[in-house]
């Protein structure tokens, strides 16, 4: 298929001053220069009104002596200055839009104009649009211009990493106590015992599922204290190589083993002051324990490599999502360690326990998604529906904020609505499989059942967790149940005396 060639360009001074001159000028040496003709010329001018007819006569005469029968347009541009980017940049879009197409070849000159208005096309006509560059001189005539990379793929590549970071990151909540959202009762109560605990100098342990907002706790605490002015310093236990915790967690001297090329601060020392947040402590190894229970008890160090130890002045803060006191009696964590630590002991709930606190969380949440976002292609803030923070209420999210973090993430990022509905995030939820337990139940026959008892408790609890997860979506919660359509959920939910309001 023949295209329809066309030279998109800014009109220069060179150009209206070329016929005193003697000379054709950018814009005339392209059109009369070029292998093939341009079956049309667009001319884009942001000044010198008064001379384009006189400059549209000088070039049309020039073409008929070429034999070469181009259209001619012109538009004036009122831009606020030469250097008027953002001018600029609508009126190069508006051409490029009307005159892009499958039928066109658009070529644009890299010559004529202001540097502004050369750094708009480079960008446009290889970023977004398919377009041919070309620059003339005196000195090398006309060329085509090739750029060494793809601009549109750099910026997509660049996003690309952007969007990787916003959806692996954690939200960033505010961790002063009173933007902490506490409108579900447990919430309240374990924000209400750390704000007891708070300017107290004593450990505290917070226990609570992976994602839960326990960091965010631990800063609120010492934010509160009076360490507020001194270092926070949080520590991943279970993200330290076995043979490197003393190291890191005290330091070491020059020489005291290989790769020590030099003194090294431990953590301790980094927090001296402030507080030492232990985040996963119950990843520790027992021998491990030992030589941080005794740090605790004696309030000194000895770096790796050093002859004496040396005084340390901090405060522990530690987290967990396991349960500490059945690995104390498993053997796994030091009883006295354990007992050291929770003088505080602070019990965040799951996200599930937390729904009164959802809609403001979603709030918090979605202004700095919609924030970090603001750059990506396409990109446009979103809010979510009345119906979807329904919808993330009766979610189970084992992962917690984390999880429901990403989830907006991704359904915000793909959704091109600006609003959020239970749709978007049903589809961006990751689905867990579900494990079909193959053994036989634990019910015990010999004395007699009633099985259709037993069939319709199960049939009861299937139905009423189906719709929960959908928050009341029959057809959704029908699917999930393998059944054929909601009408047959509906025949269940009379069967089983259930309420279908």
């Amino acid at each position: 298929m023949i295209k329809k060639r066309i030279l998109l360009s800014w009109l220069g001074k060179h150009d209206l001053d070329a016929e005193a001159k003697g000379q054709r000028g950018p814009v005339a040496s392209i059109l009369l220069d070029s292998d093939a003709p341009f079956e049309e010329v667009r001319i884009l001018a942001n000044d010198w009104f008064g001379d384009l007819p006189r400059y549209e006569v000088w070039l049309s005469q020039l073409l008929r002596k070429k034999n070469r029968n181009t259209k001619l347009s012109f538009r004036q541009a009122s831009l606020k200055s030469p250097i008027d980017y953002s001018g600029i940049y609508s009126v190069a879009r508006e051409e490029l839009d009307r005159l892009s197409g499958v039928r066109s070849l658009i070529t644009l000159n890299l010559t004529s104009g202001t540097p502004a208005m050369v750094a708009n096309w480079l960008l446009l006509g290889k970023g977004v649009y398919n377009t041919k560059l070309v620059q003339t001189s005196l000195q090398n005539g006309l060329a085509t211009v090739e750029l060494p990379y793809d601009i549109s793929l750099e910026y997509l590549q660049r996003q690309d990493g952007v969007l990787g970071f916003i959806a692996s990151s954690e939200p960033n909540l505010d961790t002063h106590f009173e933007h902490i959202q506490t409108l579900s009762e447990p919430m309240r109560e374990a924000v209400a015992l750390t704000k007891k605990l708070a300017p107290r100098n004593l450990p505290v342990i917070i226990q609570g599922e992976s994602g839960t907002g326990k960091e965010v706790i631990a800063q609120a605490i010492h934010k509160a204290s009076p360490r507020a002015a001194k270092p926070f310093v949080a520590v991943n236990c279970g993200g330290i190589p076995q043979t490197l915790i003393d190291s890191q967690l005290f330091g070491h001297k020059k020489g005291s083993f290989t790769g020590a090329d030099s003194d090294r601060k431990g953590f301790f020392d980094e927090a001296h002051g402030g507080t030492l947040f232990l985040d996963e402590v119950g990843e520790l190894p027992l021998d491990a324990q030992a030589k941080l229970l005794r740090a605790l008890q004696q309030k000194e160090i000895t770096p790796v490599g050093a002859s004496k130890p040396r005084s340390v002045d901090i405060r522990v803060i530690a987290a967990t999502h396991r349960d500490l006191l059945a690995m104390v009696e498993e053997g796994r964590f030091r009883e006295d360690l354990f007992y050291r630590l929770a003088v505080g002991v602070v019990q965040l709930p799951p996200l599930r326990e937390r729904a009164g606190d959802i809609p403001e969380l979603v709030d918090v949440l979605m202004a700095q998604l919609n924030e970090e976002a603001k750059d990506q292609p396409g990109y446009i803030g979103k809010n979510v529906s009345k119906d979807a923070i329904e919808f993330i209420k009766h979610q189970a999210w084992p992962g917690n904020i984390r999880e429901l973090w990403n989830t907006l993430v991704r359904a915000s990022i793909w959704s091109e609505s600006d609003t959020l509905e239970v749709e978007h995030l049903h589809k961006a939820m990751i689905q867990r499989l579900n494990k079909v337990n193959k053994k036989s139940p634990n019910i015990e026959i010999a004395n007699g059942i009633d099985v259709m008892e037993i069939l319709d408790n199960t049939k009861r609890y299937c139905v009423e967790e189906a719709l929960r997860l959908t928050a009341g979506q029959k057809g959704k919660a029908a699917k999930l149940l393998g059944l054929n359509n909601h009408q047959t959920l509906g025949n269940w939910m009379k069967q089983l005396g259930l309420d279908e309001a």
